[in-house]
C-alpha cells in the first residue's frame, strides 16, 4: 500500500509504504487513517487549505482471486462488506474518489508520461497481477463498470485437451505473482522480482522462463486488442526495474512477429515512464485534474 502526497505538477512531496502478505481491510484502513494524520500534521494551515482531495487506486474486487493468491476466506469475506470510499471519507473532510488501480496508472502515464504523445493506446501494467487501461482519441475509457482495458482477465488459447475446461486467463501466466512462484519453488528470495537481481544469478534462469511464457501471452492480448480497436500503440510498464521492462518488451516484440498482421496495423510497444508508483500517482492526480484540467470530463468519467 503506497500513500503519496503530490503537488500541482505531480511531484511527490511525501511518500509512505506498507508491505503485507494479504490486504486485510482492518490493516489497510488503519494505515490510511494514520497516514492522513501524518500528512495533515506536517502541513501548515495554509497548505491544508490547498489539498484538493483523495484519490484511491485499488482493484475493483479487493477480495477476488482468493484461490490463486491464497487469500484467507475470512479476509476475502471482509472485503465484500467494506465500502472503501465511504470508510475513507468518514476519516476526512476531503472528497474521495476511487478508480481501478491499473486505470489510475494509465492516468499517470497519460498525464505525465508517454501517453501525451500517443492518441490511442492500450496500457499494460505488470505487477502482482497484470492489468491495463484503454485510451482512445486521447480519452481514458472506463467502460460500463469501470473495467475497460482489464486485459488480465483475457482468455488465452485453448489446446485440444483444454477445450472442455475454461481457458486460463492472462493474469495466470504474465503476472509478477507467477515469477515469484518460480523463485519460491527454486528456494530463492521472491522479492527479487521487483529489483535488479531478477536478471542476475541465481534468479536469471527463472526470469528467462517467465519472460518466455509471459511475452507470448501478452503478445496474444496485443494482437486481439489491435484487431478490435485499431490502436496506435501499446504502453507497457510495471513494478520492476527498467532492464526487466526492456527484456519483456523485446521478448513480446519477438512473439508479435510470429502473428500475421495482414489486414490489421501492428501497434508499436512503448516503454512506460512512470514505474512502480504509477497507480498511486494516478490516484493522487485525479482530484487535481478533475478540478483544474481544461478537459475535466477526461477524469470525471473515471
Amino acid at each position: 500500500l503506497d500513500t503519496l502526497l503530490v503537488d500541482f505538477i505531480g511531484a511527490r512531496r511525501q511518500r509512505y509504504s506498507l508491505d503485507y502478505r494479504h490486504a486485510d481491510p482492518d490493516d489497510v484502513l488503519a494505515e490510511i487513517t494514520q497516514r492522513l494524520k501524518d500528512i495533515r500534521r506536517k502541513l501548515t494551515a495554509e497548505q491544508r487549505e490547498r489539498v484538493q482531495g483523495i484519490g484511491i487506486a485499488a482493484p475493483l474486487a479487493m477480495g477476488g482471486w482468493q484461490q490463486l493468491l491464497g487469500v484467507p476466506a475470512k479476509t476475502a469475506d471482509k472485503w465484500q462488506r467494506v465500502d472503501l470510499v465511504a470508510e475513507v471519507a468518514s476519516r476526512t473532510a476531503l472528497p474521495v474518489t476511487l478508480v481501478k488501480d491499473t486505470a489510475a496508472a494509465c492516468v499517470a502515464e497519460l498525464v505525465a508520461g508517454r501517453g501525451r504523445g500517443i492518441k490511442s493506446f492500450l496500457y499494460i501494467f505488470v505487477d502482482t497481477f497484470i492489468g491495463g487501461g484503454l485510451v482512445l482519441d486521447g480519452h481514458l475509457r472506463a467502460g460500463l463498470t469501470g473495467n475497460a482495458g482489464a486485459i488480465g482477465s483475457l482468455p488465452l488459447w485453448l489446446t485440444k485437451s483444454e477445450r472442455d475446461n475454461p481457458p486460463a486467463q492472462l493474469l495466470s501466466v504474465a503476472s509478477l505473482f507467477n515469477l515469484e512462484q518460480l523463485y519460491r519453488a527454486a528456494g530463492v528470495d521472491v522479492t527479487a522480482a521487483n529489483d535488479a537481481r531478477a536478471l542476475q544469478a541465481p534468479w536469471r534462469q527463472h526470469t528467462a522462463r517467465w519472460l518466455a511464457e509471459a511475452s507470448v501471452a501478452i503478445a496474444q492480448a496485443i494482437n486481439c486488442a489491435a484487431c478490435l480497436l485499431d490502436l496506435e500503440g501499446v504502453i507497457l510498464d510495471g513494478s520492476f526495474v527498467r532492464e526487466l521492462q526492456a527484456a519483456l518488451i523485446d521478448e513480446t516484440e519477438t512473439a508479435l512477429a510470429r502473428y500475421s498482421w495482414e489486414g490489421v496495423a501492428r501497434p508499436q510497444i512503448v516503454a512506460g515512464s512512470i514505474g512502480s508508483d504509477a497507480r498511486a500517482l494516478g490516484g493522487a492526480l485525479l482530484p487535481l485534474y478533475a478540478n483544474f484540467t481544461p478537459d475535466r470530463a477526461l477524469f470525471l468519467k473515471v
